[in-house]
């Protein structure tokens, strides 16, 4: 049996033959390296396609690279096996469609199944039947025409923030972020650097009854200590400051830690009256704002220490939000990565489709320590130096890298890599809540049977992991 057809047919893949798109306008190349496919040609052409014939890769790629082609058919035998290599540079290098008519036999080659996979938009065995391949040609022609993004909005929780990802860890954070937009009372969000606290803080605004007042942000760890009083309270001389500006909205203050101790007396201040001194001014101003807060540091250690004022960390922590790290919602990576992506495919060349099944497994396998961020500029990068249709693992610097945790065992596929995930998720969610399977069922919103056929799923013990004293 050939290949599983997509549903609809030819006409609907790519309109009836009008006057605006007549069949006979349609190209296509036919690469065949060995054999006499002058046959293949003709019967083609007799469905109203116009067809190049070739049969060297180096023909293909100078052909391809002077005209525009809209997909491709590539022929691949028995005999051309030497030649894999020399044929998946073609196809990764030319961003078409391609539809490969292989023996049947050679699906079974893992590196020909491999090639098709990564290259091609579908494929049929010989002896074809022409009417499915000249109906899948047909399709193959009218999606690349159309060029249709993935749907990602199912993915983005808020339309502005864009806050992308479906795994467990962030639909907590979802439903977490609404609960607490609700409610008119400071919000402190702590997580690792990258994992996107400002873009929460801007969800929890958006979502909240002042999403129609202004959001202020401000970077605490950015502006100079003799300069952060006038910054965040205004002066005399230079006119009101941010708290006055975000009046009816939210001020969010990135790495709060990093404020001075002046100032946080200051904010301490305006928490316990709701008004602003402007520097070098008696006048009070009444001022209306959320304050919404964050801090990638340990904000514990640093009241312990007594950088941080403890009478203001109980003012700011009423509710708290803390934001998962890219390795604890693995899952969302190949979704992340294709948002990325389409954010900044126009700045790259237009040959690119997309990410290779190697490149997933490294994203999978690598333990981004700059989190959401990192990831980020990884695909941008990648996007700039990549020179192949699909971007590869090394594009992104990564090669083949396993993660940091890795046991020694390196997964072979995506399955396994989503396995290995799930259950690193599964055993960290376990180590936060010193093992307490029905707190950790309640937070990762399953039931305890269920958290404990996940446990036996994927090995997690928690009889001798170690469990973390109560002193500690």
């Amino acid at each position: 049996m050939n290949s599983t057809q997509k549903s609809g047919s030819e006409t609907a893949a790519t309109g009836s033959a009008s006057e605006n798109q007549p069949f006979a306008a349609r190209r296509t190349l036919l690469c065949a390296l060995s054999g006499n496919h002058t046959d293949l040609s003709t019967a083609i052409e007799h469905a109203k396609w116009k067809v190049e014939l070739v049969t060297s890769c180096d023909s293909a790629s100078k052909l391809l690279y002077a005209n525009q082609f809209e997909v491709a058919i590539i022929v691949i035998q028995s005999a051309d096996l030497p030649q894999l290599a020399t044929i998946e540079d073609l196809l990764n290098s030319h961003a078409l469609n391609w539809v490969a008519v292989i023996e049947p036999d050679l699906i079974d080659d893992e590196r020909v199944a491999g090639m098709i996979s990564d290259h091609c938009f579908d494929y049929h065995s010989t002896p074809c039947d022409m009417q499915q391949l000249i109906s899948t040609l047909g399709h193959a022609y009218g999606m690349s025409v159309l060029r249709p993004k993935p749907a990602l909005n199912s993915l983005i929780a808020d339309n502005e923030t864009q806050m992308v990802g479906r795994s467990d860890a962030m639909l907590t954070l979802y439903a977490t972020v609404k609960k607490s937009a609700r409610v008119d009372a400071p919000v402190m969000i702590t997580g690792e650097t990258g994992t996107g606290k400002e873009l929460v803080g801007r969800a929890l605004h958006n979502q909240s009854p002042r999403n129609t007042g202004p959001f202020v942000s401000v970077s605490c760890a950015t502006i100079p200590g003799p300069l952060i009083g006038e910054e965040l309270f205004g002066s005399k001389d230079k006119g009101p400051g941010r708290i006055e500006q975000a009046i009816g909205g939210s001020l969010f203050l990135d790495s709060v830690t990093d404020l001075p101790a002046e100032q946080q007396m200051l904010l301490l201040r305006f928490m316990q009256s709701g008004q602003v001194e402007r520097i070098n001014s008696s006048q009070s101003i009444p001022c209306d704002v959320r304050i919404i807060t964050a801090s990638s540091n340990n904000i514990d250690d640093a009241v312990k220490s007594g950088q941080f004022r403890e009478d203001l960390f109980y003012r700011l922590n009423i509710l708290h939000i803390e934001i998962p790290s890219l390795r604890d919602r693995i899952g969302d990576v190949d979704n992340l990565a294709q948002f990325f992506f389409e954010q900044f495919v126009t700045e790259s060349p237009s040959r690119i489709k997309g990410f290779s099944q190697q490149a997933k497994i490294s994203m999978h396998q690598h333990h981004w320590p700059g989190n959401v961020r990192e990831l980020l500029n990884r695909v941008r990068q990648a996007m700039v130096m990549c020179e192949t249709s699909l971007i590869q693992a090394a594009d992104l610097g990564l090669g083949s890298q396993a993660n940091n945790e890795s046991d020694g065992h390196t997964p072979t596929n995506l399955d396994e890599v989503r396995a290995k995930a799930e259950g690193d998720f599964i055993r960290h969610a376990l180590e936060r809540n010193y093992n307490n399977v029905t707190e950790t069922a309640s937070q990762l919103g399953v039931s305890r049977v269920t958290l404990y056929r996940l446990m036996k799923k994927y090995g997690v013990n928690i009889a001798g992991s170690g469990r973390r004293s109560a002193a500690k």
